[in-house]
């Protein structure tokens, strides 16, 4: 078959996007070290992709709209005219047309960026928390708000052909919210990113430069409100005034409109001197703080699946986790999870894990084994498994030109 991988430029071409530019490097490494002969692949994308010479993948680059007035009058015009009716334009940037000239039997959008075809889909969900978790701003009154998100969702799911979610809980609620047949939701967790596989330990002063004199708990993540920063913040405080165990903590991510919020109640809690924000830190960096770390803890509230477990899984930092809905189908007996609502559950959570030298040993090796088992080329052989599959049903019409109907 002829298959057609649409990226997004903006999470393809930017580190600083967190999660979404690690999955889709991972997903565009295996399919370029991928031995298959039975199907032809086309990336299309607005980002120019570099490619290896001997490449088998072919790349169809899809030309930006230029807008030249950016006056806020024109930007309501676009936001109104352009957005709606996107498909108007015949032109090469268009990915429809663009699919059709290049005979394109499917697509698949390995992330929740999507454009507009007129031939079968693949369409990766990564969550649904619009629906389960409304009351967070970023999605129901800020950035792509609720409706926007409804929006979106309710014209592409019944459209798709099979929708990829990380597991079972996902499933559940792509069935339950969307009325989505639940043969056509196909479970597809997130690979462990292939560059911590990749990692030879070099020498690096990054912690010393620091100056952390004391043991570290670490999270990268953006700073969006569902991230529950707030929850570290009075773990550690607790864990130094009742129990007297002295943590710091490194943050990493950029601001999605929280951060000051978060070194607001820094100084509220009197632990300016025990917190640490990094902002975006490159690769080496990043794998020095997860190594030399006393724990990954990630509290935050949306689930089903995350990357960042699986990156301290694969670099044997131990996992403390936010009990949410998937948690459990991801993580396993791999990690210590509690109530992400709970400061003292964190609390009990990270006492145990100090306490018992045996259990740490134990879930760094479980986390270790669950980070080799799934990788982002095993992803991929399951999505052309997939393709496989449906190929069954996609040969009863031709990819040549588009279908009408008598």
């Amino acid at each position: 078959m002829r298959i057609g991988i649409y990226f997004d430029d903006l999470c393809f071409s930017d580190s600083r996007t967190g999660g979404s530019f690690t999955f889709q490097q991972c997903i565009f490494n295996a399919l370029k070290n991928l031995k298959d002969n039975k199907h032809e692949f086309y990336i299309f994308s607005t980002d120019k992709i570099d490619f290896p010479k001997n490449s088998f993948l072919k790349f169809i680059y899809l030309k930006k709209i230029d807008y030249p007035i950016k006056d806020s009058f024109f930007k309501k015009v676009k936001r109104k005219f352009f957005k709606k009716k996107e498909n108007i334009f015949n032109n090469k940037e268009d990915l429809n047309n663009a699919a059709f000239e290049n005979n394109i039997e499917l697509m698949w959008f390995p992330t929740n960026s999507y454009k507009f075809v007129e031939i079968p889909f693949f369409y990766t969900v990564w969550d649904l928390q619009h629906r389960l978790q409304s009351y967070f701003p970023e999605v129901s009154v800020s950035g792509c708000k609720f409706e926007d998100r409804e929006k979106k969702y309710s014209y592409i799911i019944p459209r798709a052909s099979y929708i990829f979610i990380g597991n079972q809980a996902g499933k559940q609620e792509v069935v339950k919210f969307y009325n989505f047949p639940k043969e056509r939701v196909k479970i597809l967790p997130l690979p462990t990113p292939d560059f911590l596989f990749n990692y030879f330990e070099t020498k690096n002063d990054f912690i010393n430069k620091l100056g952390i004199k004391r043991n570290y708990l670490f999270y990268p993540a953006q700073f969006w409100p569902h991230k529950n920063h707030i929850l570290i913040l009075l773990a550690i405080k607790i864990l130094k005034e009742k129990y007297g165990i002295d943590f710091d903590v490194v943050f990493t991510g950029s601001d999605k409109g929280n951060l000051n919020y978060i070194k607001e109640k820094v100084e509220e809690l009197g632990l300016k001197e025990k917190v640490y924000f990094l902002g975006f830190v490159s690769i080496e960096n990043l794998i020095e703080l997860y190594r030399n770390a006393f724990a990954l803890v990630f509290p935050s509230f949306f689930g089903p699946d995350n990357i960042p477990p699986l990156e301290a899984f694969a670099l044997k930092c131990p996992v403390i986790a936010a009990k949410v809905s998937g948690a459990e189908y991801q993580l396993g007996d791999a990690a210590i999870l509690f109530d992400p609502k709970s400061e003292n559950e964190l609390v009990s959570a990270i006492k145990k894990l100090q306490d018992d030298v045996i259990l740490r040993s134990i879930i760094i090796e479980k986390g270790f084994n669950k980070s080799k088992s799934w990788k982002a080329e095993d992803y991929v052989c399951e999505v052309l498994r997939l393709v496989d599959e449906f190929s069954e049903i996609r040969r009863c019409w031709s990819n040549k030109q588009k279908y009408i109907h008598l």
